[in-house]
């Protein structure tokens, strides 16, 4: 097969999803929760508090899940001491945690929950065009993903938090994050005992 016809085959199929009124809805259980605006992001990591580890250009940042801020940054780009070989895992010491990490400089997150209930994945519409899509396997259905932080062109990155009441999406220009109703609540309100 030529690759102008395979090209043309696989645009036809993506037409015939888009088409498909069961990805027009909202997502079932998650909304759009905040978003994290740093470019350059080389590598980013959830740690076990659901709290997220980015490691960009100018050096390493936490942002705090709850609070919806970074609490922490260090431009002395000292990550590339604890920042494995294989570019997979960092050791963060002041925690004492080691985080799996994913994104440009290798790895990928966490795409599917525990219990197989929801997958998160990439639709490309186009060449270098690809939209985040949430797929609940206890009904089969499909639902696009808006991002607000990024546009929708360029290297994405997709992962679920340690507790899987969260994921996000990484791109060129930061970070768009994703919560669970169901269970959001009951974690909110821990976490302010």
């Amino acid at each position: 097969m030529r690759l102008k016809d395979l090209k043309n085959k696989y645009e036809d199929n993506i037409f015939n999803e888009l088409s498909d009124e069961n990805l027009v809805r909202k997502a079932s259980d998650w909304e759009y929760y905040s978003a994290i605006r740093l470019n350059g992001i080389i590598a980013i990591g959830w740690f076990s508090d659901d709290n997220i580890l980015i490691i960009n250009g100018d050096g390493i940042f936490i942002y705090d899940i709850i609070k919806r801020n970074i609490i922490f940054s260090d431009y002395e780009n000292s990550f590339k001491k604890t920042i494995s070989d294989d570019n997979l895992t960092f050791y963060f010491q002041s925690k004492s945690e080691t985080v799996f990490i994913f994104g440009l400089r290798g790895g990928g997150g966490n795409l599917l929950t525990k219990d197989n209930s929801w997958k998160i994945e990439f639709f490309d519409i186009a060449w270098n065009i690809k939209v985040p899509l949430i797929l609940n396997y206890k009904n089969g259905k499909k639902y696009f993903l808006e991002l607000q932080q990024n546009n929708y062109e360029g290297k994405k990155y997709l992962g679920f938090s340690k507790s899987e009441n969260y994921f996000l999406i990484m791109g060129d220009e930061g970070v768009d994050i994703f919560h669970r109703l169901t269970n959001y609540k009951e974690s909110d309100n821990h976490s302010q005992k």
